[in-house]
């Protein structure tokens, strides 16, 4: 069933809860987040292939792996800290105890094994699996902590703007400093301990900003004439998929986004490497595309709390349309060694996170007012589980395309072949996946008007 808010009162009109300094604060924690998962998607399976030696497709399936296991730990965890009750709130102790963890175990994933064969294999992937566990109970709870904050679906446009500036904000520091500092300190582009003491450097810089985030951001009670608390279960968790047409609108939505992110952020790396003696060097080509994101991030917000969720994620589908198929017709369109379309889509990519980070507490909202019961923890876990496993998925999937397309860690220059391909991927695969996912979020059963209904309705 649907909720049914054509009988609901008029919205009515709010005192704005979020201050600067909440908002500024829980945004910081994304740049520590960011650090960890852009240093993943943007350089762990290119790790793997040049310096570990792996076959790309051997590092794919590692980098799925891992994502599997995130996925399946999501909604666990989730729940889980939904259920939990502290002096800090339910979420933040998360945040606090979780982030020395996740930085050690972060520095371990970028270690270099002494072993070779299955032996290394077990241990890549033992570490990836420990890394995704440690991120789990630290990510998971900061993303259900915005359903907390505020309950007012604008506020959280804004909360949502300022997290994806912060978090862009992360990409950009992997992006301009991974790269030249593990050169610095190696001495060798490929060095592996260059890659081990980077990783280490980023792993304070990321505890710092979950540290500022415990400290500046406040939780409020699970509000309605609900219980606040909700056990974990299979039953509980089917429950709410089946019964919460919006959650299952925003899975697919998720699934489809998520796997468009993948085919964007794991080739672009080897995309620029094979295309070195044309383009500048790596960092300075990510470095663009993360200032092009951070650029992007406010003008979404405001489009997004102006005119929609849906019409800025229609406008930014749009530009992702135009700018693959000129990379494809036209091929790169170059400023300074940097393609004009990977600025384009630098520039159009915080507005699907915009979105997505907007509509997830929003979509608890209105499980409750159709059913009665605020499923935070199935909703979150839902959300990251659907997210997850489709760039595991793909994350394999982009793998095989690249030993498909005959790209060779071994060579110094790929084949012109191998680089065509490349930009051909890179070209269709993640506009045509966001063009899908923009018929799918026209039919979810959410709009802010419809959200501040249901809030009304529930008294908040």
């Amino acid at each position: 069933s649907s909720a049914d808010t054509s009988a609901a009162p008029k919205p009515a009109q709010r005192v704005k809860t979020t201050t600067v300094k909440r908002l500024v604060g829980y945004g910081v924690g994304d740049l520590g987040l960011n650090i960890y998962w852009h240093s993943l998607s943007l350089i762990l399976v290119f790790w793997y292939a040049e310096v570990v030696g792996l076959e790309p497709k051997v590092a794919g399936l590692i980098y799925a792996a891992g994502l599997f296991w995130d996925a399946i730990s999501d909604p666990l965890v989730a729940s889980f800290a939904a259920a939990n009750r502290s002096r800090w709130g339910s979420y933040r102790p998360f945040i606090l105890f979780g982030s020395f963890a996740l930085g050690a175990s972060f520095c371990l994933l970028f270690w270099k094994p002494p072993f070779e064969g299955v032996a290394l294999l077990i241990a890549l992937l033992g570490s990836g699996i420990l890394f995704r566990t440690c991120y789990t109970i630290v990510a998971v709870p900061y993303s259900a902590l915005s359903a907390r904050i505020t309950y007012d679906s604008n506020e959280r446009a804004e909360l949502s703007g300022v997290r994806m500036f912060f978090a862009f904000c992360g990409m950009l520091c992997v992006s301009s400093f991974f790269f030249p500092l593990s050169r610095l300190i190696g001495g060798d582009e490929n060095s592996a301990e260059g890659f081990l003491l980077t990783a280490g450097l980023g792993a304070i810089v990321a505890t710092c900003a979950l540290l500022v985030c415990f400290f500046s951001t406040q939780e409020k009670s699970a509000v309605g004439k609900v219980s606040e608390k909700t056990n974990f279960s299979l039953r509980t968790f089917v429950d709410s998929f089946v019964r919460n047409d919006a959650l299952r609108f925003l899975m697919l939505l998720l699934i489809i986004n998520s796997a468009a992110g993948a085919c964007l952020f794991i080739p672009m790396a080897f995309y620029l490497e094979a295309n070195g003696q044309s383009f500048a060097n790596k960092e300075v080509v990510l470095t663009g595309f993360a200032l092009s994101s951070l650029a992007g991030t406010p003008f979404w917000t405001v489009v997004a709390r102006m005119l929609g969720k849906k019409v800025c994620w229609s406008i930014a589908g749009g530009m992702m349309l135009l700018s693959g198929g000129a990379l494809l017709v036209f091929g790169p369109i170059m400023i300074e060694g940097i393609p004009v379309q990977i600025l384009a889509y630098g520039f159009a990519n915080p507005a699907f996170a915009v979105v997505i980070w907007a509509l997830i507490p929003d979509t608890v909202e209105y499980g409750q007012y159709t059913y009665g019961r605020r499923d935070e923890g199935p909703v979150f876990g839902a959300s990251m589980l659907a997210q997850k496993s489709a760039s595991a998925l793909t994350g394999l999937g982009v793998g095989y395309v690249l030993s498909g397309i005959g790209y060779d860690p071994a060579l110094a220059i790929q084949t012109e072949y191998t680089a065509a391909r490349l930009e051909q991927f890179l070209a269709i695969a993640p506009p045509l996946l966001i063009l899908v996912a923009g018929f799918v979020i026209w039919l979810l059963p959410l709009s802010r008007n419809v959200h501040a209904r249901i809030v009304d309705e529930l008294g908040i």
